[in-house]
């Protein structure tokens, strides 16, 4: 994880005055949550109100995308206003409005489950909000949001998709060689109940879990506020964010029913068998997070646990 420190308080501050000049910063905290960027939070000597400076790893067309995303759906969507972009310096930055909130996952934590069931509901709405937004075929999001290529080419994009996960170095150090092969001969296995998910085309968020989204308690009812890192963000079907934001449900029903029922009532479409459906999509990003040259030995232990858990109860 990235601190302050790793940044001069002169590089924080040149960043800071490509989009307020005339502003002196008085305090930048790291927030939690980022494991790939940076997000910085700015604290101003006046009393404007607090920004967030979005530091990325990866190179200017992830800046460009994610920005461009975060324009398209602020009419629908609640997420940060973007106020200045910065692509093409040392490193691609942006700064974003910061918004009050708790993550869903702070608000788990809570055990307040009438909180967690309307804030479960909200997140249901606005997933639907999200998928409104279609795409001329599915595929990787380019900095203008048309679409480039395919996330994987030929019939059965998903099967395919977790086989080329598969071949990544940094995966194959973290799994042995026989749960591989049973990942491929599982995914394979459900290639039919897949196949017309390979051709849906709206917008997905693509790391839509409990940490990516806001919420808070508006005139006494918990809803979303914002949703937050959209650099994955592809051209797919919405059951991938589906199946991440239900990827820590169980029995004891957090988020389910309130969930999809609210998916549903704002247009969402639900398939039949959606549920285990969703488990065996998420288990794409499951494996992709595997192939992350930089992940905590922890969370890699907790992925593999999840994977697990999906086999067992998915196969068909």
């Amino acid at each position: 994880m990235m601190t302050s420190a790793d940044y001069s308080p002169e590089f924080i501050q040149d960043c800071i005055a490509s989009g307020f000049p005339n502003s002196r910063i008085a305090n930048a905290q790291v927030l939690s949550g980022g494991l790939i960027n940076t997000n910085l939070k700015i604290e101003f000597s006046s009393h404007q109100p607090p920004v967030v400076l979005r530091l990325y790893r990866g190179d200017a067309e992830v800046c460009l995308k994610e920005t461009a995303v975060l324009r398209l759906v602020r009419s629908t969507v609640p997420v940060p206003e973007v106020i200045h972009v910065e692509p093409n310096g040392i490193r691609p930055f942006c700064i974003l409005e910061f918004v009050n909130g708790m993550t869903f996952q702070q608000l788990k934590r809570t055990n307040d489950l009438d909180a967690i069931h309307q804030a479960a509901a909200s997140v249901g709405t606005i997933l639907a909000h999200i998928g409104k937004y279609q795409f001329s075929k599915p595929g990787r999001l380019q900095t203008d949001l048309a679409v480039g290529t395919e996330y994987a080419e030929g019939p059965d994009p998903i099967p395919r998709l977790l086989d080329a996960f598969l071949q990544s170095e940094h995966l194959q150090q973290r799994i042995d060689g026989a749960l591989q092969q049973e990942l491929h001969e599982f995914i394979w296995s459900w290639a039919v109940p897949l196949r017309e998910l390979g051709s849906e085309r709206q917008l997905v968020h693509c790391d839509f879990g409990n940490r990516n989204i806001l919420v808070d308690c508006v005139k006494g009812c918990w809803q979303v506020v914002a949703v937050l890192d959209w650099e994955f963000a592809v051209s797919a079907s919405p059951l991938l964010d589906v199946g991440h934001f239900l990827r820590y449900e169980n029995e004891a029903g957090l988020r389910e029913p309130f969930f999809s029922r609210a998916f549903v009532e704002a247009g969402g479409v639900l398939p039949s068998d959606w549920r285990r459906i969703s488990r065996v999509v998420d288990l794409t990003g499951l494996v992709h997070c595997l192939t992350h040259d930089q992940l905590p030995h922890d969370v890699a232990c907790e992925i593999l646990e999840l994977i697990k858990a999906t086999l067992q109860s998915c196969e068909l």
